[in-house]
Order: structure tokens, then C-alpha cells, then sequence
């Protein structure tokens, strides 16, 4: 199943004014209980239905049945027109409605339109409204519910959707983190490709960066406003590398060719031949490094969930140690390559892409400053609409590029989230997001804990009633799972914050 690339660009919950004044048109009288949630939005459900966030700011209200259910989602980037925004979103496979069949767009007047659909072989009946708030933003409101009982359930469900509107986000009471600095967002200033935090006050420079439409490359790097730290994300000067074949002539020294490499290894020669002079850091060394096999093993699953064959990941880092203004400085580089086999090796055995990234602090604030390395590459959000222009060939393949980006935006922030400095136990108060654990719980309020780095996690009751740790029958996944119907009984579980 899909995951609906549109929604991954979506506009935070407590943002756009003018997606909530829409949302203020379409509203009505509460159909239930009021929930008003932390993360900044309130709903009125009815008796025995549940809340469930979908990630990237979708909200659900299902059933007990899970049969019935509405979802609201944001959109933002630059949009053309409602109707055009519904028939790409049901052709391309929404999450929420899979096997939309029969799909019917109408344009509605004033900035909207509506998809009528059917699922499941007509078992299941749905429509989902498009209210455009502004050029780069727009609402989704979709419901669904078994064909017999449809008609004489959409005024309820309407009425579920009308009672949804956006306020303030809440952040439950915690500890005080330490050295936790304030962060504000930074769009890409070039193509808008990507919203990401950076350190308030900290000087921004890099972005997209367009050699051809076949090659567009993506960097950025963050340095405190004493020019004392320094985080970056990508380089474009990197690019794409052709391997040779066993039968391939002498390639030695030729533009676009050279030897396999592994993330270490790439991570290595970057410090050696640009970093130091790139940050004006003197006597810059390697002093370790190792391969990150964990994070190579998560990331070859990406490109299989995608159905890409022959592609290959090798992540590794390295520590570094080296003088800036006379002061020692400490840091890391993390470093991949992504290797896709050519379908005829003998000649090009295929090519590889390089991926770094990395922070420089003073000594003795390493721990701090990857903290925020953490918090950095977590918040990366990319817009959906500019995924797509890059990628109009094939809606399958704008989707297997969204998910990739998040899933690799994932594994760097766990790259930097693993290895905070042992030694400095301050870092830990930023919770269990940058440990790589997630704390869950289902509608009973039963707790449980699983690995970080999926979207949605569930529990597998039938393994759970034979596993002594029921923590071992928590999956995560990164689609969601079908709302009705499967062999499994999978129990959606939520994350807590």
C-alpha cells in the first residue's frame, strides 16, 4: 500500500491562518465528546470512536469497527487547482482510502472540489472534499463508511469534520532539558524544496542546487554566530560516481569514474581533501571511524519497500580532532553511498551516489552540539509539490523519492542521536525521541516501547498473548496499515508525547 506523498509536506498544526479560517467555514454544531488534543487541534467524536494522528499532520476519528472513519489532512506548496489536486492524490494511492476505484471529481466553486469514490469491490463507499485556503495551501476532509449505511451516516460524519479546527500546541509538563537552545524554522531559499529547524541565530547558507533536471542536489550548513560550531547536511559538490565492469577499458583518472567506496570511505577522503579547508580548521585528523551495518541494513529496506531492486547502501563515520583559532575542536562525519547495480555489469558494474553530513563543535561541547545535529535532521520536512515536478514521468516514482528522502532524513537523525557523548549525561534530557525509543500506548492505555524510525506502529494481539514481553509483538511500519479486514488483528498504537 502507499503512503500519500502529498500529505509528508504538510503544514504544521498550530500554522496557516488561512487554512483555518476555511476550516471556520465549513464548521458546525459538535457531534460529541470535545477532544482537544496537544499537538494543537481539537475534534468532537462520537460515542466510542477514537483519535488517531497519522503523521505529518493527518488526524483520523475511526470507528470501534475501524469501518467507518473521516481524516483531515494539510497540504502546502504551490498548487494549481482543487480538482487537480484530488485526482492526483486518489490515482496516486491515499493511505487512508486504499483501492479507491471509480473515482468521480467534481469542481465545487470558490477554491474547492469533491471526490466521490468506491473501495473493497463497492463494500465500502467514500468521498473527500478539497478546500483550497490559499495559492500554496489547501485542506483535505475525507470520510468513509461501509456502502449500506453511507448515505445514512454521512450528516454525522460531515458533522465530525465541521467540528475540527486548528489552535495553539501544548507541550506537556517534563523535566528541564539542559543546553536545549531555541530552534526556528529555515526554508530552502532557492526552490522551496524543504523546511528544517536551525538553531535561533545561527547563519544559514546552502540550499537546492539545479545542475540539470536529471541532477539536482540538495545542501545546507548551519554555524553558530560565534563561528565556533558548524552543522551541514549534503554537498553539492558530490555527485553521482561510475564504476567499472570487469571488461571496462582503463577509467583511471577520467571525469565520472571511480573506484566502489563505502560510506567510511567517502567520509574519510571528504576530511581529508575539503573539510578542513572548507571550515578553516588546522591540522584536521581522522581519529576513528567504523561502518554503521545497522544503519546500512534499515536503509536497504527503503528502496525494497519502494520496489527498487539492486540498490545497495554503506553507511559509516568517522571522529575528528583538529585547531580552530587556536582552540581544539572535535566533531563527526557521517558519510553513505548508494550503490545501484547496472542490469549489464561488465562494462559499468554501476554507479553510486554520496551522501555526508556531519558537526563541528569545541571540545568538550560535541555532546550539545549533536543534540542538535538530532533535533536538526528530525524537523526536515519536504514539499511534496516540488517532489512532484521533479518527478512528473511516473507518480510511483514521486512517491518512492518521498518516501526515501524521509526515511534517509530518519537514519541520519539516529546516525547522530546513537552517538552522543557518553560522558555528558545533559544531552539525555532531550527524551526518548533522541535515544531511539518510542513510548506507545493503545486505547485501553496499556504501555509499551519499540525502536524509533517508523511512521505508525501497531500491536500484534495474536503474538502478543503468546510473547511473555508483549513489547516484542509491537510492529512499526512506515504505510498505514488497512483500516478494516486483514488475517492479522493489528491494534494501532500512538505515540506518547
Amino acid at each position: 500500500m502507499k503512503t500519500i506523498g502529498l500529505i509528508l509536506a504538510a503544514i504544521s498544526l498550530a500554522g496557516c491562518a488561512a487554512a483555518q479560517r476555511k476550516i471556520e467555514e465549513v464548521r458546525g454544531e459538535r457531534t460529541g465528546a470535545l477532544h482537544q488534543d496537544p499537538d494543537g487541534f481539537q475534534v468532537s467524536i462520537p460515542s466510542g470512536w477514537s483519535v488517531q494522528k497519522l503523521g505529518s499532520g493527518q488526524v483520523a476519528v475511526v470507528s470501534s469497527d475501524r469501518k467507518s472513519y473521516v481524516v483531515v489532512a494539510p497540504v502546502v506548496g504551490e498548487l494549481s487547482d482543487c480538482g487537480s489536486l484530488l485526482r492526483y492524490t486518489m490515482s496516486s494511492g491515499w493511505a487512508a482510502f486504499p483501492s479507491a476505484a471509480q473515482v468521480k471529481v467534481s469542481e465545487q466553486g470558490r477554491g474547492s472540489a469533491m471526490a466521490n469514490f468506491a473501495m473493497h469491490d463497492g463494500q465500502i463507499r467514500g468521498a473527500v472534499m478539497c478546500a483550497a485556503a490559499s495559492a500554496r495551501s489547501a485542506m483535505l476532509f475525507g470520510m468513509a463508511a461501509p456502502a449500506a449505511e453511507f448515505d445514512s451516516s454521512k450528516a454525522m460524519l460531515v458533522a465530525v469534520l465541521r467540528s475540527f479546527a486548528y489552535g495553539s500546541a501544548t507541550k506537556p509538563p517534563g523535566p528541564a532539558t539542559a543546553a536545549e537552545p531555541q530552534m526556528e524554522s529555515w526554508r530552502d531559499p532557492t526552490e522551496s524544496a524543504f523546511t528544517v529547524l536551525k538553531p535561533a541565530g545561527w547563519q544559514a547558507q546552502g540550499g537546492v542546487a539545479r545542475l540539470s533536471n536529471m541532477d539536482v542536489r540538495v545542501a545546507f550548513r548551519f554555524v553558530s554566530p560565534d563561528n565556533s560550531s558548524a552543522i551541514w547536511v549534503g554537498d553539492t559538490r558530490l555527485g553521482s560516481c561510475k564504476v567499472p565492469g570487469p571488461s571496462a577499458p582503463n577509467t583511471q583518472g577520467m571525469a565520472g569514474w571511480c573506484p566502489y567506496r563505502t560510506g567510511t570511505q567517502i567520509a574519510q577522503q571528504y576530511v581529508s581533501s575539503i573539510l578542513g579547508r572548507d571550515l578553516g580548521v588546522q591540522g584536521l585528523q581522522v581519529t576513528g571511524g567504523r561502518d554503521r551495518t545497522d544503519l546500512t541494513a534499515q536503509a536497504d529496506r527503503l528502496p525494497r519497500m519502494a520496489g527498487m531492486n539492486g540498490v545497495r547502501n554503506a553507511y559509516g563515520e568517522v571522529e575528528i580532532a583538529g585547531s580552530r583559532g587556536g582552540a581544539p575542536v572535535v566533531g563527526r562525519v557521517a558519510g553513505n553511498t548508494q550503490f545501484m547495480a547496472s542490469v549489464a555489469p561488465d562494462l559499468v558494474a554501476g554507479s553510486y551516489s554520496q551522501e555526508i553530513s556531519g558537526y563541528l563543535a569545541p571540545q568538550g561541547k560535541e555532546s550539545e552540539i549533536a543534540a542538535i545535529m538530532g533535533r536538526v535532521l528530525g524537523s526536515m520536512q519536504w514539499n511534496s509539490q516540488w517532489i512532484m515536478a521533479n518527478r512528473q514521468a511516473a507518480s510511483q516514482d514521486a512517491q518512492a523519492t518521498m518516501n526515501y528522502l524521509r526515511g534517509q532524513a530518519e537514519l541520519s537523525q539516529q546516525m547522530f542521536e546513537q552517538r552522543m557523548d557518553s560522558a555528558d549525561r545533559r544531552a539525555a534530557a532531550v527524551g526518548d525521541v533522541l535515544s531511539g525509543t518510542v513510548r506507545l500506548q493503545d486505547q485501553q492505555g496499556n504501555r509499551y516501547q519499540a525502536k524509533a524510525g517508523s511512521n505508525y506502529y501497531y500491536l500484534n494481539e495474536q503474538q502478543a498473548a503468546q510473547q511473555s514481553d508483549p513489547n516484542r509483538a509491537v510492529l512499526g511500519t512506515d504505510q498505514w496499515a488497512p483500516l478494516h479486514g486483514g488475517a492479522i488483528d493489528l491494534r494501532p498504537l500512538e505515540l506518547v508525547r
